[in-house]
């Protein structure tokens, strides 16, 4: 079969894919950990734990914009946005190190640092995130492509989660001795993960390269309002947006208290680092089968599959409980591999929300569109993890018991099982209107290259 000229290359691909797995050491670290963190080693109230998670979130969320403004009009011998990769991943791991450093203060003084230690990360991680996110539009402007990208590049983030999952308690107690508290195993396990991000994100901007958008060559706009107002008049991108915050909502719901879910069913369940590492196992291998199926059917039927298959586990964790297998709920793989389809799936929708978008208003605003994801989907993961320290106040979680009231073991389990599903139902509705498919996609794309050679 003759190879298309515009076809990317896979070194290409893998370059772009190992970046992920990198900002996935930093983002599920954060997820899966420092709620717990906060609740558990530095004994937080979790209401107190969870509103840090937001205010961090909704900073992060709030800058995503603004650093999308500014890294479109960024002009380098790098491209445009190779170089925040390059400039911002080294003090990225600083400061992610510093996240789990006890500053030697008490009461609000502490709380302050901790939140304002959070929102410097957050900022840090924003310049690099962003831009990022924003490269996979300059890969390939070909949608089927565009799928097998977000498909290896979820692989590589879910190998991310998988690294976490796998060795982070391990490491946490290496260096504490045996212990799972002591703050010091911590700090070293969070260095060395900002070191390893570090490496994976350098061998990212060394093996991509930008390519020139197809259309007539855009000037970016000159002020932020026009900014928005463009992203807010792409109508398939706002339905993906809000598609993306129930679909966020729900991940998020089930993986910000998985720590807890585990801990509290320690005398049955196997360890953490077993159990995290099973859903993270799930998760990755559910990447190159969803990526199939995405290519095979369309995005749209995947999509809901997913939500489907999410819905049916959660509802067995809730009411049936399958046996345990080695201490590992099966459900749990379950909700793994379902939750496996969104990462491919939201970074095969976006870019092509891009050409929709130009070819809608004249105008290519890449930074607006993966700025305006970035940012609904950590009001979404940072709402989500205020109501789980919330709901844990309510349910009477206290973090120095060992063994938990039966209520609060109910209380967790049900809220880990049901909420994913009940809100990406809602992502389902919102996807099944969408405006938007394969071949609409190619005949936009055909569209924009016939005004450029017009224009020419």
């Amino acid at each position: 079969m003759t190879r298309r000229p515009d076809a990317i290359a896979w070194k290409t691909m893998v370059g772009y894919g190992i970046g992920d797995f990198g900002i996935n050491i930093y983002w599920n670290s954060l997820s899966l950990i420092l709620v717990f963190w906060y609740a558990k080693i530095l004994g937080l109230p979790p209401t107190i734990a969870g509103a840090i998670y937001f205010v961090g979130l909704l900073w992060d969320a709030i800058s995503d914009p603004v650093v999308a403004y500014f890294a479109e009009r960024t002009r380098t011998r790098f491209g445009t946005y190779r170089p925040f990769i390059f400039f911002g991943s080294f003090v990225l791991a600083i400061v992610f190190t510093l996240l789990f450093w006890i500053p030697p203060f008490e009461g609000n003084l502490l709380i302050g640092v901790l939140l304002l230690n959070h929102m410097v990360f957050r900022t840090c991680y924003t310049f690099v995130a962003v831009p990022y996110s924003a490269l996979s539009s300059r890969l390939s402007f070909n949608s089927s492509d565009r799928t097998v990208i977000s498909g290896v590049r979820m692989f590589f983030a879910f190998g991310g989660m998988l690294t976490v999952s796998l060795l982070w308690f391990p490491s946490v107690r290496y260096f504490n001795g045996g212990e799972e508290i002591g703050p010091y195993g911590f700090l070293i396990t969070a260095m060395l993960g900002g070191f390893v991000a570090t490496i994976a994100l350098m061998t990212c901007f060394f093996n991509t390269k930008e390519r020139i958008p197809p259309g007539r060559k855009q000037i970016p706009t000159n002020n932020l309002s026009d900014f928005f107002k463009n992203a807010f008049s792409n109508k398939a991108l706002m339905l993906v947006l809000l598609a993306i915050f129930f679909q966020a909502a729900g991940c998020a719901s089930y993986v910000i208290p998985l720590a807890f879910f585990i801990e509290i069913n320690q005398a049955n369940f196997a360890s953490k680092e077993t159990i995290l590492t099973v859903s993270a196992l799930a998760t990755l291998c559910g990447v190159p089968i969803w990526t199939f199926i995405i290519s095979t059917f369309t995005k749209k039927a995947a999509w809901i599959s997913a939500c489907i298959v999410v819905s049916v586990f959660g509802l067995s964790l809730a009411f049936i409980q399958m046996p345990l297998i080695y201490g590992v709920p099966p459900e749990i793989i379950g909700l793994g591999f379902g939750a496996s389809a969104f990462g491919v799936l939201v970074w095969s929708f976006i870019p092509d929300t891009v050409e929709y978008g130009q070819w809608q208003t004249g105008v290519r605003n890449e930074a607006a569109v993966f700025g305006s994801v970035t940012l609904v989907q950590k009001i979404s993961g940072g709402l989500t993890g205020l109501m789980v320290g919330v709901t844990l106040d309510k349910l009477g979680y206290e973090a120095g018991l060992n063994i938990q009231s039966q209520s609060v073991i109910e209380g967790i389990r049900f809220f880990i099982s049901l909420s994913p599903g009940v809100l990406l139902f809602f992502s389902a509705i919102v996807i099944y209107i969408l405006p938007l498919n394969r071949t609409r996609h190619a005949a936009i794309i055909n569209a924009l290259s016939e005004t450029e050679s017009t224009e020419d």
